[in-house]
């Protein structure tokens, strides 16, 4: 696999002391438990032992992952930068498209298992990063970033440093897909649809209470953001919004002079 060389950061990268704050929920898990790494993936929509479940889990998250490759045209020309490897199900659909994929977790123990899950292709580097960071990675050395199931767990200030992060990143044109918890739908009667037989009042209420009995937990919790939010600080960062659907948003690096 071809190596990573970092260039000089173009001063945008996020500042040591914001960025080796890591969240323990996500960097400490261990990796020789598959069944807490399947649980803080999925948490129980496959049942209390998702191991028992791989299955319908990875047939599930390439459904899922496949979205996000239409909604950003990935194509056999472009290098792929995915932000949360997670077990690499994901991964694996994001490398039959792109000609070469950077998977990214700030996990030790997600990226072992995505490079056992993923060891017989040839077009996957495995790369761990700091959260809100990716000093790792030159300017301008990506075509798109996708992000799967990551950012409906960050707040505003991380959505902002990871935007800077993504633009320093991404070519000129470059693009990028996230998907997000949208705030402004919770507890609106024309929103009360089930996702995944709950409705989205019930599980933040259901998130609520997880927060209530263990306030530092909350980095693992949805993290709940308004659209204008998201909108204002992607735009501050260089990435305008080019298309909606659901809760996944797809940005393009702007012009320099925009």
């Amino acid at each position: 696999m071809a190596e990573i060389h970092t260039l000089p950061s173009s001063g945008q990268a996020a500042p040591d002391e914001i960025i080796s704050q890591q969240p323990a929920a996500w960097v400490d898990l261990p990796a020789d438990d598959q069944h807490q790494l399947l649980l803080a993936l999925v948490g129980t929509t496959f049942g209390q032992q998702p191991e028992q479940q791989l299955k319908l889990i990875r047939a599930s998250r390439a459904r899922f992952a496949r979205r996000f490759v239409r909604m950003a045209a990935v194509s056999k020309h472009h290098t792929v930068l995915e932000i949360g490897s997670g077990c690499g199900f994901g991964t694996r659909v994001l490398a039959a498209k792109a000609t070469r994929v950077l998977a990214c977790d700030i996990s030790p123990a997600y990226l072992s298992y995505a490079r056992h899950e993923c060891a017989d292709l040839n077009n996957i580097e495995f790369i761990q990063t700091h959260s809100r960071s990716l000093t790792v990675l030159a300017d301008q050395s990506v075509d798109v970033v996708i992000s799967i199931s990551v950012f409906i767990h960050l707040n505003l200030y991380d959505i902002y440093w990871y935007c800077r992060e993504i633009a320093r990143v991404l070519k000129p044109e470059g693009r990028l897909c996230f998907d997000f918890a949208d705030s402004d739908k919770l507890f609106r009667r024309d929103w009360l649809r089930p996702a995944n037989g709950r409705s989205r009042d019930h599980f933040f209420v259901e998130q609520a209470g997880h927060y209530l009995d263990g306030p530092t937990d909350l980095p693992q919790l949805m993290q709940w953001n308004s659209l204008r939010g998201i909108l204002n600080v992607a735009r501050r960062c260089g990435l305008r919004l080019v298309r909606r659907r659901s809760d996944r948003l797809l940005f393009k690096k702007m012009p320099a002079e925009e």
